[in-house]
């Protein structure tokens, strides 16, 4: 049997989890690249010169982890006070070529002065062409910086605007659900009261020419409302529960017609268990009623089985010539309602001799 649940808290929960994995994803992310390429770098300096020894490697190392994470928080920085000013609305290349800009002439001083005060220290090797070479990884570095900065910048928002699209296809489906949904019930209401008018006409007249008939009519009656009382929460119920009302309903239907309805309910076994919306075969029996002929010469009959999965409805074809209630609403509703808890569509099926609708079993 299909049962409508909602779990809203555990929703809420995975998806703060959720957010708070992405969170840290986004935020350790270029760290965890600074180490890999500093534990590289540091690898190819240790084979190029060994005789520096293990402790001027590693404290290289700590120095080059350190300045690569200066500069990303300085292009962090960078980028939030240009975001104020310049934002990438106004033209995304000029705005990535004055950070790039910006990011040397902000960084290259320090560089300078980091290489006049370390002058009496460097090692015979370190020439002219050692620090032109340097000069020119340290921009292709900023540009590195940069480059990455945008990707997981552009990355981080392309992933928020994508789930914030995700959350407003869900709102609108939700609210579009709630809308059928009140619709549907707003119809269920409907037929209770103009089912209830009916009923009363039927037994006014049972009391004064059968009061023993009158006695049972009004038993299946008190059954038939008991239900809905019972269930008038409940969106979805099992096709047992269904049955058994719509068996007092159609006892109701079949004194008040007599021979001119003759209502076949056969339902499997396996059947039973599954789901069905709340009174569908109430709606179902009521339309072919108030769209075709019911008279003792003429009879309507209307056919109840389940066959692959789906609960048919089928009548025999004697249209009324004008229905004055009918706003042809009640059944794209309620394939509306269904499509929510279905893949499986409604099929209607309109032939010259008889009408036939196939509701999904849930």
């Amino acid at each position: 049997m299909y049962f409508v649940s909602t779990n809203a808290e555990h929703t809420s929960l995975a998806a703060t989890q959720q957010k708070r994995i992405q969170f840290l994803q986004y935020r350790f992310t270029p760290y965890f690249i600074i180490i890999l390429f500093s534990v590289a770098v540091s690898f190819v300096r240790f084979y190029m010169i060994p005789e520096w020894g293990l402790l001027v490697h590693s404290g290289l190392f700590l120095l080059q982890v350190f300045t690569m994470t200066c500069i990303w928080h300085l292009i962090k920085a960078l980028n939030g006070f240009l975001d104020k000013r310049i934002p990438f609305s106004q033209g995304p290349i000029k705005r990535v070529l004055l950070q790039i800009a910006l990011s040397i002439l902000i960084i290259a001083p320090v560089f300078t002065l980091m290489a006049i005060l370390l002058e009496p220290y460097k090692p015979p090797f370190i020439n002219d062409q050692f620090i032109a070479m340097v000069a020119v990884l340290f921009v292709i570095l900023i540009f590195l910086f940069n480059f990455a900065f945008y990707s997981f910048y552009f990355f981080h928002n392309w992933q928020e605007s994508v789930e914030d699209k995700a959350k407003l296809q869900i709102q609108a489906a939700e609210l579009e659900r709630e809308k059928f949904n009140l619709q549907y019930h707003q119809l269920r209401n409907q037929v209770n009261p103009h089912y209830l008018f009916n009923t009363l006409t039927s037994l006014d007249g049972l009391i004064q020419t059968n009061p023993e008939l009158a006695s049972e009519f009004v038993r299946h009656m008190s059954k038939v409302y008991r239900y809905v009382l019972q269930h008038k929460e409940n969106e979805v119920v099992s096709i047992d529960e269904e049955t058994r009302f719509i068996g007092h309903y159609i006892e109701l239907l079949h004194i008040r017609y007599a021979e001119g309805l003759n209502i076949k309910l056969n339902i499997s076994e396996d059947a039973r268990d599954k789901g069905i919306v709340m009174v569908t075969l109430q709606m179902l029996i009521d339309n072919a009623i108030k769209h075709n002929v019911v008279q003792k010469e003429s009879p309507l009959y209307i056919a109840i089985w389940d066959e692959d999965g789906c609960l048919v409805v089928q009548n025999n074809k004697q249209v009324r010539g004008q229905v004055d209630t009918s706003n042809k609403q009640g059944l794209k509703q309620l394939a509306q309602l269904y499509s929510y808890h279905s893949d499986a569509p409604i099929v209607i099926e309109d032939h010259p001799d008889d009408y036939t609708i196939k509701i999904p079993l849930l």
